[in-house]
């Protein structure tokens, strides 16, 4: 009843419904983790918050009040130990685990260190440090190790994603071999970007997808929108002979990944990596999500995109020059301009969190960073729901040139969406009655 009692504090009118996903839901969790837990403990441990990172807004905040309040994400001497989850219903529960292993490194951090070193705040790194703890197996560390040792290692991996290396002054202050710490990096990277599914979700219901929609519409007043598409530029140094295909339009190597966020800048979806050369309607056409709006699982929905997407489906790209007829197209790129636009900020906002994505160095293949890149977003998105403020060194991404346009003005197929286009720009956009000046010259800046 304690996921009940929350969906009813946080004000969610639809509790019983929310109540029986959520219970239903709980398969991710491994049987050893599920084994001896009653029904309230199994909310209320960290983990359980992965699951509800992918709920309401309202419900999130609500538990994460409750574990902070009873401190049940604190790790205090009247703490079960994580790895006695895994005991069965006729088992007792192991001995707590004592203050002096519990409060070693984590609770000795100042909130100075945690914040110009990690780009962190004490809250949202405590829950990050328990949810990590709770689903690592058992046999990532030596057994020989302490949690103590282990947190020293998830705080290590921390501070590489948040200042792209690992100088000896950190590995030293976290107590930390640099060798254990190179090694700690790589598994909970690996960790952390096969969890993304849990973090990382698009709006699949249709009350989900209503609620995105109406947030973009109150802020630019284009309906039926659920989330921009941009694609997230890293440099990198390519491999030999392969040069031309990592080359972007700014003409620098990069890999990419296509990513769609929300009104708030928080990530709905990832793709796999590829070339920084790489067409974007290519990407945009051979992606999970791409192929999932096609066959409108979605239903009638838009995500913002560039121009070089144009005649993509359900990809809503700002009207061209040649069909600038009224004010109501003019008003509507600018309401395109100011959402899409947005990707600077969410892209610079990764880069200037998390800085071992500003230059990746020597890749082998596109593939070889992707574990890094989505273990960045999943704490991204998570940074986002403890409201974590960005480095003071925050700058946003500069904006790439859409990469290969298709050549709008030749015949193309009959699209739909195209004239659905259309007709939303008149009924929402068309509110002026003197336009011919304004699209005079809007027509002459696009020749």
């Amino acid at each position: 009843m304690y996921i009940l009692t929350l969906c009813r504090r946080a004000g969610l009118r639809n509790a019983w419904s929310l109540f029986h996903s959520v219970i239903l839901d709980f398969s991710w969790f491994s049987e050893d983790c599920m084994s001896g837990l009653s029904s309230s403990s199994l909310v209320v441990c960290c983990p359980s918050t992965l699951l509800v990172m992918s709920l309401a807004g309202a419900l999130w905040f609500a538990v994460q009040d409750d574990l902070f309040t009873n401190g049940v994400c604190n790790n205090t001497s009247s703490a079960p130990s994580i790895s006695n989850m895994a005991q069965d219903k006729q088992s007792s529960i192991s001995e707590p685990i004592s203050a002096s292993e519990t409060h070693s490194v984590l609770d000795e951090l100042d909130d100075r260190f945690i914040s110009q070193t990690l780009h962190l705040n004490r809250q949202c790194l405590r829950f990050i440090v328990d949810f990590i703890q709770a689903r690592l197996k058992k046999d990532v560390f030596a057994p020989s190790h302490s949690l103590t040792s282990a947190e020293a290692n998830i705080l290590a991996t921390l501070a590489y994603y948040a200042q792209g290396s690992l100088p000896s002054t950190i590995t030293v202050r976290l107590g930390i071999g640099q060798t254990a710490a190179g090694e700690a990096v790589k598994t909970i990277t690996k960790l952390l970007s096969e969890m993304s599914p849990d973090f990382i979700t698009f709006p699949n219901s249709y009350n989900d997808r209503m609620g995105a929609a109406q947030a973009f519409k109150n802020l630019s007043g284009i309906p039926h929108v659920v989330g921009v598409l941009g694609y997230l530029h890293l440099k990198v140094s390519p491999p030999v002979g392969e040069e031309l295909m990592y080359m972007n339009t700014l003409g620098s190597h990069s890999v990419m990944m296509q990513v769609i966020f929300d009104v708030d800048g928080n990530l709905l979806s990832l793709e796999q990596c590829c070339p920084g050369g790489t067409p974007e309607h290519t990407v945009w056409e051979n992606s999970d999500i791409g192929r999932q709006f096609s066959i409108f699982q979605h239903g009638h929905t838009w995500v913002i995109g560039s121009r070089s997407l144009h005649g993509c489906g359900h990809v809503l790209t700002p009207a061209e020059a040649f069909r600038i007829k009224s004010n109501a197209a003019l008003q509507f790129n600018k309401a395109h301009a100011q959402l899409h636009g947005r990707a600077q900020q969410v892209f610079g906002s990764l880069k200037s969190r998390f800085q071992c994505l500003r230059d990746i160095g020597s890749i082998q293949s596109p593939e070889s960073v992707a574990c890094t890149i989505k273990a960045c977003c999943v704490l991204h998105n998570i940074c986002k729901k403890f409201s974590v403020p960005l480095p003071l060194d925050f700058s946003v991404e500069p904006l790439h040139p859409p990469s290969e346009v298709v050549n709008i003005m030749a015949e193309q197929p009959f699209d739909y969406m195209e004239d659905t286009k259309d007709e939303m720009i008149e009924a929402f956009f068309n509110i002026a009655e003197d336009e011919g000046e304004g699209v005079t010259r809007y027509v002459k800046e696009q020749l």
